[in-house]
C-alpha cells in the first residue's frame, strides 16, 4: 500500500528529481566522451529512469543531505515490484542497480557545488550472489557445429562464409558480439599458424585475440579472393550491404544452432566455450584474461573450475 504524500514533500521530490536529472544528463555526456558502449549506457539510463519515478513517490522528502542506506534499499523493493511479472529481480540485477547508482552519485560528488559524501550510503550493501557456472558448449556441440558450417559453404555464398567467420570468431577467438561485428580484413595478421586479431574491444579498449590459421583460413581467403571483399569493410556485411547489428548477429548464431540439431540458443555460450576450453588446455588463466579481454582476473575464475578428470590429472604428476 502506497504511503500518501505531502503536496509539500511531492514538490520537494519533485525539485530533487529535477536536480537528479540534470546530473543524469551530464553523466549520459560524460559516458559518451569516456566512449562507453551503448548497452553500458542503455543500463545506466534504465536503471536512472526507474530510481527518478522511485523518488518522486517516496514516503520521505529527499535530498542530497538526507538520503540513506534504506533508501537505496527500498529502491531495490521498487525495482521488484515493478518485475513482479518477471518474477523477482537476482541478486546480480540487484547489484548492478546499486553499481549504476554508485557511478551516479559519485558523479554527483564530482560536480555539485556543495559538498557531498556518498560512500557511507553504499559501503555496506553487498547482495550474495550465487556461484556462477558458465554454460559452454559440449564437444560433442561444438563438432555438430562445425559440420554444418563446413556443408552450409558447398553452397558457396558470402552470407554462408560471413556466417561461418563470424561463429568461428566467437567460439575460438572469444570474441564478444559487439567486437564480431565490427571486424574487418585489415585486423587479421598472420604469425607463425596463427592470426592475431587487433580490434577496439569493451571500453574501445585496444585488444587483440588469437586464432588458429587452419580453423579459419578457408573463410578468409574466400571471402577475399572470390567476393572480392574489401580488407577496410566490415566483414558482418548483409544481403543489402549494411552493417550487421546484435539482433541480427544473434538471429544468424541461434539459426546456426538450430540447423546443427542444438537446442541451444544465445550469443555469449560461444565465449563461455572459448575461455573453458583455453583453461582446460591448461592455458595460464592470465593468458585467458588478456585474450577475453576481461578487466578484472576475478571475471576469468568463473570458468576455471576444474573437474574430477583435470584434478585427478594434476595430482598423479605431483
Amino acid at each position: 500500500m502506497p504511503i500518501m504524500l505531502k503536496e509539500s514533500q511531492l514538490m520537494n521530490n519533485s525539485l530533487f528529481c529535477q536536480q537528479l536529472n540534470n546530473y543524469i544528463r551530464s553523466l549520459n555526456t560524460k559516458l559518451k566522451i569516456d566512449k562507453k558502449s551503448e548497452n553500458t549506457i542503455s543500463a545506466y539510463m534504465r536503471t536512472y529512469k526507474y530510481f527518478i519515478k522511485f523518488c518522486e513517490q517516496h514516503y520521505k522528502e529527499l535530498t542530497f543531505k538526507n538520503i540513506k542506506e534504506d533508501d537505496i534499499y527500498a529502491f531495490i523493493e521498487y525495482k521488484s515490484m515493478m518485475m513482479q511479472k518477471q518474477g523477482d529481480i537476482s541478486a546480480s540485477t540487484s547489484n548492478s542497480l546499486v553499481s549504476h547508482l554508485k557511478r551516479l552519485f559519485k558523479h554527483i560528488e564530482r560536480n555539485a557545488e556543495d559538498l557531498h559524501d556518498f560512500d557511507k550510503v553504499f559501503e555496506d550493501i553487498k547482495l550474495k550472489q550465487p556461484t556462477r557456472k558458465p554454460k559452454g558448449l559440449s564437444d560433442s556441440q561444438v563438432e555438430k557445429i562445425l559440420t554444418y558450417l563446413e556443408l552450409s559453404k558447398a553452397d558457396e555464398t558470402y552470407i554462408n562464409f560471413r556466417n561461418a567467420l563470424l561463429f568461428k570468431l566467437m567460439l575460438f577467438g572469444g570474441l564478444r558480439a559487439s567486437e564480431a561485428v565490427s571486424i574487418k580484413l585489415s585486423y587479421f595478421e598472420e604469425e607463425g599458424g596463427l592470426y592475431k586479431i587487433s580490434f577496439k574491444g569493451k571500453g574501445n579498449k585496444d585488444r587483440f585475440t588469437y586464432v588458429k590459421v587452419d580453423d579459419i583460413e578457408d573463410e578468409i581467403s574466400t571471402l577475399k579472393d572470390v567476393f572480392n571483399l574489401d580488407e577496410n569493410e566490415f566483414i558482418s556485411r548483409t544481403t543489402l550491404n549494411k552493417h550487421m547489428d546484435r539482433i541480427q548477429l544473434s538471429k544468424m548464431v541461434n539459426s546456426i544452432y538450430s540447423r546443427a540439431g542444438l537446442s541451444v540458443t544465445g550469443l555469449h555460450i560461444l565465449r563461455h566455450t572459448a575461455a573453458k576450453k583455453l583453461l582446460a588446455k591448461g592455458v595460464s588463466i592470465v593468458v585467458v584474461q588478456s585474450l577475453l579481454g576481461h578487466s578484472s582476473i576475478q571475471t576469468t575464475s568463473i570458468y576455471a573450475n576444474p573437474t574430477e578428470d583435470i584434478i585427478r590429472k594434476e595430482m598423479m604428476v605431483m
